[in-house]
Formats: structure tokens, sequence, C-alpha cells
């Protein structure tokens, strides 16, 4: 079963409110609705949830956080946004390109899920997934640490 992490509120914790936060404001790889669709942002390892939220949150330490770790169904099918488009060298400063993207592949409904690079950490991937698709009920959520704490040394240089 693989598996994905997910740094979040603690009032969060269920697979239904996961997509929220990606409603209210959009990503690198998504744009709100109208125009674009709900997705859940995941880290393909705990460090790297660590970093994309370090540079999300504008410096200052979140509180009330929660590290979950996302089980994926074995079948489940994830494409990859590199071998479905051809990434433009500067796509970390096209965030028009990398929205057009992620739409594109939303509304497909093709996998739950699509692999993307971290702009924080190109060698490293974000997974992006689509809780419109029928294997996302599947996921099994599982709480790893609750009151995740922050290193101070990420928030006090």
């Amino acid at each position: 079963m693989p598996s994905v992490w997910r740094i979040g509120s603690t009032k969060g914790l269920t697979l239904a409110t996961l997509a929220f936060g990606s409603t209210l404001e959009s990503g690198r790889w998504h744009r709100t609705p109208p125009d674009g669709q709900p997705v859940v942002y995941a880290g393909s390892s705990r460090a790297l949830c660590q970093l994309e939220k370090r540079v999300h949150c504008n410096g200052v330490q979140p509180r009330n956080q929660a590290l979950l770790r996302l089980d994926l169904p074995d079948d489940a099918v994830l494409f990859d946004v590199r071998t479905l488009e051809n990434l433009p060298a500067n796509w970390r400063d096209d965030e028009p390109w990398t929205q057009d993207a992620g739409i594109r592949w939303r509304a497909s409904g093709a996998s739950l899920g699509l692999w993307v690079p971290s702009a924080v950490e190109p060698g490293e991937s974000n997974l992006m997934l689509n809780p419109d698709h029928a294997k996302f009920a599947s996921i099994v959520v599982t709480v790893e640490r609750m009151t995740f704490q922050f290193d101070n040394r990420l928030f006090n240089p």
C-alpha cells in the first residue's frame, strides 16, 4: 500500500475535509472553483511536507497541526505530470501553465493522483489527489502525530 503524508489542521482529520483548503485559494497546480476543482495535496515524505508547510505559512509557525499518513489503495492509478505534459524549463515561474496542467488532469478523472514536482525541492514530488475519483474513498487516513510540532529552527533563523 503506497503512502503519502500531509500536515494539516487538527480540525480536519477526515478524508472528506482534506480538500477544503483548495477551495479557498488557488495553488501551484490548481485553481479554485469555478475555474478549477478541489484537490488534496500530499507529500512523498514527512520531511517534504514540513518544507512545503514552512514556505506556505509566511514565517509564522502553524499551530494545531497534525501529521497524517494517507495509505492509497494498491491498485490506485497514479499519473506523473512529467509524462503527461512537456514540462517547461521555467515551470516554477509559470504558475498559469502549472495550474492549467493540473486542471486538465483533474477534469480528465483518469487517475486518483498526479505526481507533480515540488517547487520547494524539484527533486522531490507531491501527489495531487482527486476527491471525485472512485478510489478516493478507499484512502486510509492515519494520524501519525496529533499536535505536530515543528522544529523551532525552521521559524527562528
